[in-house]
């Protein structure tokens, strides 16, 4: 019989020493885990991973010099040190393999494999302390194997290690639950020299992991409560004597707090959310009682990546404002009240409200994201576990009971598996991720715009102008902000797709207004202004912009390729040679840097130039034109007959002047404009002295 006294024992013919169920938890939990997470090794970069991996400039760690080294520690776009160890850990991925997702993705399971690990064995050890010994000790592994599993396969936990960027919220996690575990073995061993080894892995890891996310603040607090529930028992004499020390953990959560939040602009940081603080909280409650429901019925309908959620705008709108606020009150006046017969679950209760504080009261974050539970949820399996156990312990007397609940737990880890197989799909390409958003949250703006994004970079630019209209459309945006970034995207199209400048220019103005400074829309106003001639208005909006992205390599070189067009050639100059050293692989700078050259009559420099240009766009019409004037003039007939001869081969069968006057249709954007009647005048001589020399060998 599957009993509580035999360990629930399956009577399976082997049995497992200590050791060998440490191998055995190790190795089940990276089996299943790698069967489930193997499809998402390549996955692409999704919606945050660009800006904070791909095109952040911080973390293109060339070298391991701490130079190097401490410019990684800083977000891309501020001055100012943030998450250092995440950024760190991705600065290594790119020092090792550059942008090449598979090795962030293999970082990425090896960190949700190891925070498996440590949990497993903080709920192992957990649960052979003293105060619990006598009712879960006999039942400590099992609990704590198959709690760790239901955890570590939850689908909810997916986009905290399938989508890269959110390393910072699975490797928060593991620094947190290491933390705990080594806070744990320091406090019960009875050796000195292996208690002051815990502390300092402790204090390591609790250090880690402040400097990987925000959230992990809560540590301290949670580490006071486990002590005071579970090492020492919640009597009253405890309680009255730890209370002392409650104050000093919270004085150093709030000057940990203070570290990473700008006290000052907290409340700015609501003028671009459509809900103010007090309907933040008042929301809130909802979202947490929806991430119980998700956890506990975690299907891929349910699952997405920006949740549509109604704002709370009082107690009763919508009803269910205050139920979820009264619901919340009971469980935790619940766990306090069992906090001394029933510790553990107590603790557990506490545990998951206490890690939800951070990102789910005051601060102006966006209302929802699944990967906050990852370490919220991790010992929310735990009661569910030891009640499953107790109905197999209740029915000790019915087999078919018994393997009944065997079955239910097994179906859950299937269903929970394949779960994560079929999301982990979603994440292989912007256009699954956004199209699956959009189907479950069809009146949200912001899965529009990035739906557009992504039929954009596939050149389905009809496609791409549908999804960004619907987003206009519907304007509910959960960052004001990003009503300018719709806009810009609709200006974008009208700059390249329809050539219709005055739309665009409207367009990047009004994207200005509603995201003062927004890049991208500065630099698509100022190539309008170009568009249309008008470069002294582009400047000026270029001006604009270096103000608040003086480290901008495209806005650079958009305002040298501006000065270039009025006859500033040094100044023009310099502000190309600053983009590339912004930007070395900014192809487009080296083109205005040729012209400059070339118009002060520095042939050799500008044919240098114009080469390194044509290195990476061998087939530009633009360069290959320059260099056949720049050779006819340094007189290098044999560079110019290989010129022209490439430039045949790209013309293909339309004539000379056909093919130039085609390529002239927008002088303005070019930073060489040719003479056609010199142009055609110097490759008819070049081929009539090529047929000419034939004829005469």
């Amino acid at each position: 019989m599957i009993i509580k006294d035999n360990g629930f024992d399956l009577n399976i013919k082997w049995r497992f020493p200590d050791g060998r169920k440490y191998a055995f938890a190790f190795i089940a939990l990276f089996v299943f885990l790698i069967i489930i997470y193997a499809n998402s090794f390549h996955c692409t970069w999704q919606f945050d991973d660009k800006p904070n991996i791909v095109e952040n400039n911080h973390i293109f760690l060339k070298t391991l010099d701490w130079t190097e080294i401490k410019k990684t520690f800083y977000a891309p776009m501020i001055d100012k040190i943030s998450r250092p160890l995440s950024y760190f850990s991705f600065a290594l991925n790119y020092y090792f393999d550059e942008l090449n997702v598979f090795g962030y993705h293999l970082v990425n399971f090896i960190i949700h494999y190891l925070s498996s690990v440590f949990l497993f064995l903080f709920i192992y050890n957990t649960l052979k302390l003293p105060v619990l010994r006598e009712r879960y000790e006999p039942v400590s592994y099992a609990v704590a194997l198959m709690a760790t599993f239901l955890w570590a396969t939850s689908p909810v936990q997916v986009t905290a290690v399938a989508y890269i960027v959110q390393r910072m919220a699975s490797m928060g996690g593991l620094f947190y639950i290491m933390a705990m575990y080594f806070y744990l073995k320091g406090r019960t061993t009875n050796r000195p020299w292996k208690c002051a080894l815990f502390w300092v892995l402790c204090i390591l890891s609790a250090t880690s992991g402040f400097l990987t996310k925000e959230n992990v603040i809560m540590l301290p607090i949670s580490i006071w409560l486990y002590d005071l529930l579970l090492i020492q028992g919640a009597t009253r004499e405890n309680i009255r004597k730890n209370v002392k020390f409650a104050v000093p953990v919270i004085l150093l959560v709030v000057v940990i707090g203070l570290f990473y939040t700008d006290i000052s602009s907290l409340l700015a940081g609501y003028k671009n959310r459509p809900f103010t603080l007090t309907e933040r909280l008042l929301t809130e409650p909802r979202i947490i009682i929806f991430y119980i429901t998700l956890l506990l019925y975690p299907i891929s309908s349910r699952l997405t990546l920006i949740h549509d959620i109604e704002v709370s705008s009082s107690f009763l709108a919508p009803w269910i404002t205050l139920p979820a606020i009264a619901i919340i009150i009971i469980l935790i006046t619940i766990a306090v009240y069992i906090s001394r017969k029933r510790p553990l679950i107590s603790f557990c209760i506490l545990f998951f409200f206490l890690n939800h504080v951070i990102e789910s009261s005051f601060l102006p974050l966006e209302l929802i994201y699944e990967h906050r539970n990852y370490t919220p949820s991790m010992f929310f399996f735990v009661p569910i576990v030891i009640l499953m156990i107790y109905v197999i312990n209740y029915f000790s007397y019915k087999k078919t009971i018994q393997f009944t609940m065997v079955a239910v737990f097994t179906f859950l880890l299937a269903a929970q598996g394949h779960t994560v197989f079929v999301r982990n799909d979603i994440f292989k390409h912007p256009l699954l991720l956004w199209s699956d958003n959009v189907e479950k949250t069809p009146t949200l703006s912001r899965p529009y715009n990035n739906l557009g994004a992504a039929y954009w970079n596939l050149g389905f630019y009809d496609e791409a102008y549908k999804a960004y209209s619907k987003a206009l459309d519907l304007n509910r945006h959960s960052n004001l902000l990003n009503l300018g970034v719709t806009q810009c995207n609709l200006g974008i199209h009208h700059l390249y797709v329809t050539r219709q400048y005055d739309k665009a220019v409207e367009y990047f103005t009004l994207a200005l207004k509603a995201y003062p400074g927004y890049s991208p829309a500065s630099q698509g106003l100022a190539i309008s202004f170009i568009h249309k001639g008008e470069t002294q208005k582009a400047r000026e909006v270029l001006m604009d912009a270096l103000l608040s992205w003086p480290d901008s390599a495209d806005l650079h070189h958009t305002m040298g390729f501006a000065l270039l067009k009025e006859g500033k050639y040094d100044q023009a100059r310099e502000e190309a040679l600053h983009a590339l050293s912004i930007k070395p692989d900014l192809t487009n700078a080296l083109s205005v840097i040729a012209e400059v050259h070339r118009r002060k009559g520095n042939y050799q420099l500008a044919t240098i130039y114009w080469k390194g240009y044509l290195k990476k766009k061998p087939e530009d019409i633009e360069g290959n034109l320059a260099l056949i004037e720049l050779y006819f003039r340094q007189n290098d007939y044999d560079s110019l007959s290989g010129t022209i001869g490439k430039l045949m081969s790209i013309k293909g069968s339309k004539n000379w002047y056909e093919f130039i006057e085609q390529h002239l249709n927008d002088t303005n954007t070019q930073a060489y404009t040719p003479d056609p009647e010199e142009i055609i005048s110097i490759i008819a001589d070049n081929l009539d002295d090529q047929l000419y020399n034939c004829r005469k060998k």
